[in-house]
This record gives C-alpha cells, sequence and structure tokens, in this order.
C-alpha cells in the first residue's frame, strides 16, 4: 500500500489531517475554555501603586483604572488586610455613580470621592453572592476607594473630608489630609 499523498487524493488527505488535527484542536477549546472560566472566577492582584496615610495609618493601595479591572474589583477575594485597599480611577467625573457588591466575598468600605474630596460612604457593604443586589449611589466622582469593612470610621474618613493618594515613590512628608468641612 502506498502512502496517501495530495496528488493521489486530496479529498482523502486532508480527511486524515482533519482526523489527527481535530482532536488535538477539540482538547486544546476544552483546556482553554477551562482555563478562562478559572480566570474569570479568581480574584485579580494588581500593583500596589498607591498609599493614603490617614492619620496614624496607612493604607497600600492598588490602582484600578482599566475597564476589565473596574469591572472586576475586589471580586473573589477571601481576605484584604486592614492596611491595604483598592483605589478605582473612574477617568473622570461621572453622575449617578453606582458600585455594587455582586461576588464580593468580604464586607467592604465604599468611599467615593470627587477630586479627592469624599462625598459619600458606604460603611459595611455586604457581600451579595448571587443577583439581585443591591447597588451603593453616589451623585458624583472621580474616584472610588474600597477597604476592608469598619476602616473608613477608625480613621475618621467621612463626606468633606479631602484625601490625597501619595504615589510609592514620593516621601511621606509631600502628604496633608485636608479636612475641608472644618
Amino acid at each position: 500500500m502506498f502512502p496517501l499523498s495530495l496528488k493521489s487524493n486530496p479529498y482523502a488527505f486532508v480527511f486524515k489531517v482533519i482526523k489527527i488535527i481535530g482532536p488535538v484542536l477539540g482538547l486544546s477549546l476544552i483546556v482553554g475554555a477551562l482555563a478562562n472560566g478559572y480566570l474569570q472566577n479568581s480574584p485579580q492582584q494588581l500593583p500596589i501603586k498607591y498609599k493614603l496615610i490617614q492619620g496614624e495609618r496607612t493604607f497600600y493601595l492598588e490602582l484600578a483604572s482599566l475597564p476589565e479591572e473596574l469591572y472586576k474589583g475586589l471580586k473573589f477575594r477571601t481576605f484584604l488586610p486592614s492596611n491595604k485597599g483598592m483605589l478605582f480611577d473612574l477617568g473622570r467625573r461621572h453622575t449617578n455613580v453606582g458600585f455594587w457588591m455582586y461576588k464580593v466575598q468580604i464586607p467592604l468600605d465604599i468611599v467615593y470621592l470627587d477630586d479627592g474630596v469624599v462625598t459619600k460612604v458606604i460603611n459595611n457593604a455586604s457581600p451579595c453572592p448571587k443577583q439581585p443586589c443591591p447597588v451603593y449611589y453616589a451623585s458624583t466622582a472621580t474616584h472610588v476607594l474600597e477597604l476592608r469593612a469598619k476602616q473608613a470610621n477608625q480613621v475618621h474618613i467621612r463626606p468633606g473630608v479631602k484625601l490625597k493618594f501619595l504615589p510609592l515613590n514620593q516621601p511621606d512628608s509631600d502628604f496633608r489630609m485636608i479636612d475641608s468641612s472644618r
């Protein structure tokens, strides 16, 4: 029997190639789908870009600024240290800004900021494993800060307080917290 060649029977040759490649492609699709599902349901770990010094406390903040980072936020996290948080850079001022706790597994404080000034604080927002979930709104925001629950109260973050986020490459002496409510 002679080996099958493209010249002798092109249809049989293509069929034989598909018979070999098909299972490999099918397995690749299954592995890719499983990996994609895992990545979509696993917590994101973003680089720590800023710190916030508030009173005697220092918080180290991951920065979420890309759409997929903003969407995922702190979803799927099972723990957030008391000195860590996430700063969401919304890119510009938005009105009627809503955040929710869908698939977030730990209680959080949600702090809405408009150019650094706190406009609203949601204390101890509860995790929401399945929909429908409450949506927490603020009238305007350019940024949103999420901290572990009860941290905002402990460091006196409230509407009217101006917060400054210090890039990690600048000395602490450049940071000043201004309370515009006084």
